[in-house]
């Protein structure tokens, strides 16, 4: 697949946000800018992993000719550390939006990010794969956002502030809209005095994965996973995601692209899921839900990621025909 992935990093209000960034081949105008945001406890390599270029969103975004950035949110990464009281979603959202508005404006510069690797297929030397983020058109590209989990929370609340009204779509999956009993005791018994939620060894594989066979087994090993410690204050305020959620969707005016996994386990996902989001999402300009066969929550690091990957940017081309209009067509 053409293209590389350039390891990045952006001074937002003074803080570093790392991530990975991939481009169309150098003469092809950019259809617009898909901005991927991971879940918790995870990276921006959760959507391109070393040694598995088939499921990198990264890749397949750029060699169909969109920029692909994969952004490690605020707490993670380069700002791994970050003040709890810049920890929140809230918080989050207003660095994304700032994040949105200077890229697209052309006014950052790449910097790497010192630590992180390089990623898959790019120079050895981080320094050496950043290059200065080239001007933007004058007129402002599109901007689709696809997220996932703790992620894909973050992504409604942006496309609820007025700030996202101009995004053009959203494609969310994992989003707990409801917990079981169970977890809800589970993370009642989290204290959230620290900074970071205390590890507790991983949860078993089936909480986040489908069947043996679904997923490369390496991911349950320290060296193959994509890991990284949860900030609480975000943990507080996906905790209570059931009770916050309905506001939020009904303020949701972007197109969105609801995901569920077949196998889902680390919450309640059953037909009445999407079927509750399609009614919530009231003020969407489109909505579309789908359940993607052989998942389970981390839909990207299954061997179907590339098929998840191709509706997602699929529905990101339809609502690039929306805006564009029937002239278009």
């Amino acid at each position: 697949m053409p293209g590389r992935v350039e390891n990045v990093g952006y001074d937002i209000a003074g803080t570093t946000l790392s991530g990975l960034l991939a481009r169309p081949e150098a003469g092809v105008r950019p259809r617009g800018l898909i901005l991927a945001i991971h879940g918790g406890g995870s990276r921006a390599a959760y959507w391109h992993r070393d040694g598995a270029p088939d499921g990198s969103l990264l890749l397949l975004g750029a060699a169909l000719g969109w920029t692909v950035l994969a952004i490690d949110r605020p707490g993670y990464g380069a700002s791994a550390g970050l003040d709890r009281a810049r920890q929140g979603l809230d918080a989050q959202a207003d660095a994304l939006f700032a994040l949105i508005e200077e890229s697209t404006a052309g006014a950052l510069d790449a910097a790497p990010d010192p630590g992180q690797a390089p990623a898959a297929g790019a120079d050895p030397d981080p320094a050496a794969t950043v290059e200065p983020v080239e001007p933007a058109e004058p007129a402002r590209p599109p901007v689709f956002v696809v997220a996932h989990s703790m992620g894909a929370v973050l992504a409604l609340r942006m496309g609820a502030d007025k700030r996202g009204h101009d995004l053009l779509g959203l494609a969310v999956a994992g989003v707990p809209l409801r917990y079981t009993p169970a977890r809800l005791a589970e993370f009642a018994a989290v204290p959230t005095d620290g900074d970071f939620v205390p590890s507790t060894g991983g949860a078993a594989p089936d909480a986040f994965f489908g069947p043996p066979g679904s997923y490369d087994p390496a991911l349950l090993t320290r060296a193959g996973r994509v890991v990284a410690p949860v900030p609480m204050a975000e943990f507080v305020d996906v905790r209570e995601s059931p009770n916050t959620l309905p506001d939020v969707l009904v303020r949701v005016t972007p197109a969105v692209h609801w995901t569920v996994a077949e196998f889902e386990r680390s919450h309640p996902s059953g037909p009445e899921v999407p079927a509750l989001a399609r009614e919530s999402l009231r003020r969407a300009r489109a909505v579309e839900t789908y359940t993607q066969r052989g998942v389970g929550h981390n839909i990207s690091l299954h061997h179907a990621a590339r098929a998840y990957h191709l509706r997602v940017l699929a529905f990101a081309e339809e609502c690039l025909l929306a805006v564009a209009g029937p002239t278009a067509r």
